[in-house]
């Protein structure tokens, strides 16, 4: 456990920079799209964005000025940004990219790498720190939106419930062996048992994405910390269960463990 968790950073931290994209590439959709950025040589992924200007009143001279201040910023970062469909910034395509009400407009932006990746994520923290860096008159706000943004969030907010359900699992698992043992001491020791494992598991992964061995999204690392947890407490209850019978038929503590152990650790090493 310590071995793994040294060699290399949290499992969530992994996950942040070593995150895959979630589109299938051979998607009809998303070849035609790309098909489409090519064509016109605009963009060659699937990231898009949207930065949408809106005020309390008609947007006017200020708010264009803003916005034409956010969309220069967005074309001097090629880095994170291939192309900008600046259509309020052209009087003949403005009024397609604005509002009936006059009170909101919006540009259409292309971000680098492909959606979820960790690359793709960046460039979305790029766009925000651009639209945040540019003041907004009186009146006014940006907001950035779309599907790339909205998987960047997917990301940081998936961990964050990551951690709060680790967190109530734990203190679940912790309640229901104490009702079950009735044994302070032995709830103690299986909870830190499950511990282990869960902090040996999240390690192992971790060390395999961050050599760049496997690939990690959101989903995967959500879905590993649950099944640690209920995979270490089911082999537990198991192993603890087996121990008990084996006691009550009289063994004493010795022949009991091995007992334990030569009718539990096949079936846990096959469900493994």
């Amino acid at each position: 456990m310590v071995m793994v968790n040294v060699a290399a950073p949290q499992l969530e931290e992994v996950g942040k920079t070593h995150s895959v994209q979630l589109t299938p590439e051979d998607a009809p959709s998303l070849i035609a799209m790309k098909r489409i950025g090519k064509d016109f040589q605009q963009y060659d992924s699937d990231t898009t964005a949207m930065v949408v200007i809106e005020g309390q009143d008609k947007l006017g001279d200020e708010a264009h000025k803003y916005y034409d201040q956010i969309v220069a910023k967005l074309l001097q970062d090629p880095k994170h940004v291939e192309h900008v469909e600046n259509f309020w910034g052209d009087r003949i395509t403005a009024a397609g990219s604005q509002s009936t009400d006059a009170k909101a407009a919006y540009v259409q932006l292309n971000l680098r790498c492909n959606q979820s990746d960790s690359v793709a994520n960046a460039s979305v923290d790029a766009v925000y720190k651009i639209v945040e860096s540019v003041p907004a008159p009186p009146g006014v706000k940006a907001y950035v939106t779309g599907p790339g943004p909205l998987a960047a969030d997917r990301r940081e907010y998936g961990d964050l419930s990551m951690q709060v359900v680790t967190l109530v699992t734990v203190v679940l698992i912790s309640i229901m062996l104490f009702i079950a043992y009735r044994k302070v001491s032995t709830a103690l020791v299986m909870l830190f048992t499950i511990l282990v494992e869960l902090f040996t598991a999240c390690g192992t992964v971790a060390v395999l994405g961050h050599y760049n061995l496997i690939g990690l999204s959101t989903f995967a690392v959500n879905v590993l910390v649950a099944l640690s947890i209920a995979a270490a407490a089911d082999y537990l209850i198991f192993l603890v269960g087996r121990y008990q019978e084996a006691r009550s038929h009289g063994q004493d503590r010795v022949d009991a463990f091995y007992t334990m152990y030569k009718g539990t650790a096949h079936v846990v090493l096959g469900r493994v």
